[in-house]
């Protein structure tokens, strides 16, 4: 697996900003110490300061590189220089891959909803919204400081403008969630009510388990629950097919896959990792990172160098990256992989 094919660059511009706390967010959780010692400590992460920002935005560019994703680890509309990164993406023809918590924040009052989608939708080629529960109590409960009448307030807002501007260029919406025990019953009812608010996909991963007040979260630790899972699965599957029957537009499912009752450690078993060759990361730092796993597990992969020294084609050509590619079916945390394909 030599061969790279890169298309798509995640920037963590601003990890230790957030206006939410999600149980299962490694760095925002209540559960997590992390960012407390790390304030006390005087060490927070900073944020990407702009100068790498266009620098790093141009050479990924330069590379071929065609869609770039803001902040997945913060809020990335809480990102001082968000405005920045837009407008790098409409001077180099760039699609943006928005993931947001869904409460549209904003540095300045006149920024709302409405101005954020008239910024995003023409530059972009999906929106997710993260979102977590189908019933008011469990969306706060999974996203503290989250309220799920404000988050369909905002989502219907937000697609309104997308239809408007759809005939110029159409911007997907996806409703991503993380697949809970805590959840896992209101999931067709999310189903439903993202087909009703526009959203074109439902997109979700299982559980890393980051701390352990929240392993009992865990699907894949009991076998009822997987199989529980593995029949909403497919009733999932069976509504979109109805759906899609007479829908314009057809919907989509994004990693509704069953499990494999006879081996819950294992979500993919062979399967191939869907980021090395294709996708890139670079921390606030510059550092080049090879994948989305949790960032203390992923420094176990290696030290693929960073954008501060060298430029971000030289990393990603570097001998290194190139070995892991292709022993990284062998490796530990590769094997327990959630995200594998």
């Amino acid at each position: 697996m030599s061969e790279t094919n890169f298309w798509r660059i995640t920037l963590d511009t601003n990890p230790d900003t957030c206006n939410l706390n999600c149980i299962m967010c490694e760095d925002h959780s209540p559960y997590s110490d992390s960012p407390k010692i790390r304030k006390q400590q005087r060490r927070l992460r900073p944020n990407m300061d702009r100068d790498m920002l266009e620098r790093v935005i141009r050479d990924a560019a330069n590379m071929g590189i065609k869609e770039i994703i803001p902040s997945t680890m913060g809020e990335p509309l809480l990102y001082p220089h968000f405005d920045v990164f837009l407008d790098l993406c409409h001077e180099l023809n760039l699609s943006l891959n928005l993931t947001t918590n869904g409460t549209f924040p904003s540095p300045d009052k006149h920024q709302n909803v409405e101005y954020w989608a008239n910024r995003v939708v023409p530059i972009g080629s999906d929106v997710k919204i993260s979102w977590n529960g189908a019933k008011e109590h469990t969306q706060s409960k999974i996203m503290l400081g989250a309220k799920l009448s404000k988050h369909i307030e905002n989502a219907k807002r937000f697609i309104a403008v997308r239809d408007e501007l759809a005939e110029q260029h159409y911007c997907s919406m996806t409703m991503q969630l993380t697949f809970l025990r805590s959840n896992l019953e209101e999931i067709p009812d999310m189903l439903d009510l993202a087909i009703e608010l526009g959203f074109d996909r439902i997109k979700g991963h299982h559980l890393w388990t980051h701390f352990d007040e929240i392993a009992s979260e865990n699907l894949r630790n009991d076998i009822i629950f997987a199989d529980r899972w593995n029949q909403i699965v497919k009733y999932c599957k069976e509504r979109v097919t109805r759906h899609n029957e007479t829908a314009s537009r057809p919907f989509k499912l994004d990693n509704f896959s069953e499990l494999y009752l006879n081996n819950l450690d294992d979500i993919a078993p062979n399967g191939s990792c869907p980021f090395l060759g294709k996708e890139i990361w670079i921390d606030p730092t510059g550092r080049f990172n090879v994948c989305c796993a949790p960032d203390q597990e992923r420094k176990t992969l290696g030290d693929f160098g960073s954008v501060s020294n060298n430029s971000l084609s030289e990393l990603a050509k570097s001998k290194k990256y190139s070995q892991l590619m292709n022993s990284y079916k062998e490796n530990s945390l590769c094997k327990q992989c959630t995200m594998r394909r």
